[in-house]
């Protein structure tokens, strides 16, 4: 037997290996194991805050800045305009990321990060 190396499979792996190298992180499902602190679990390996960065809205108590104006409203057998009536405030979200929840993760390229991009269910 001949201690060659077959020249097609060097070829092949260095195909492979480039491939890899120039291949885009795949989006993968991870659970949540824990909401506080938050850890997630994606086959294996735990993810925690140290290694996580996550969509604002996913977080309990994410608060955001809203404006509502109006077409217009009768109040009182009286019309008034959009230019009177505006409704401005905040909106809190108070349920966040739970135990079990499913959650769309990707990795960054370098694999020392992890962005939660959403919450996912089944239909």
């Amino acid at each position: 037997m001949s201690s060659k190396k077959n020249p097609y499979s060097t070829l092949i792996n260095i195909i492979k290996d480039n491939g890899a190298s120039y291949n885009p992180p795949s989006i993968q499902l991870g659970q949540v194991h824990s909401e506080s602190p938050l850890i997630i679990k994606v086959g294996d390996l735990q993810l925690t805050c140290r290694n996580l960065l996550i969509s604002d809205y996913l977080l309990k108590d994410y608060e955001r800045k809203v404006e509502q104006k109006c077409e217009s409203i009768i109040k009182n057998g009286k019309t008034y305009s959009s230019e009177e009536i505006i409704n401005k405030g905040s909106m809190k979200y108070t349920d966040g990321l739970k135990a079990g929840d499913l959650v769309a993760i990707l990795s960054t390229y370098d694999g020392q990060k992890f962005i939660v991009l959403s919450k996912v269910v089944s239909i």
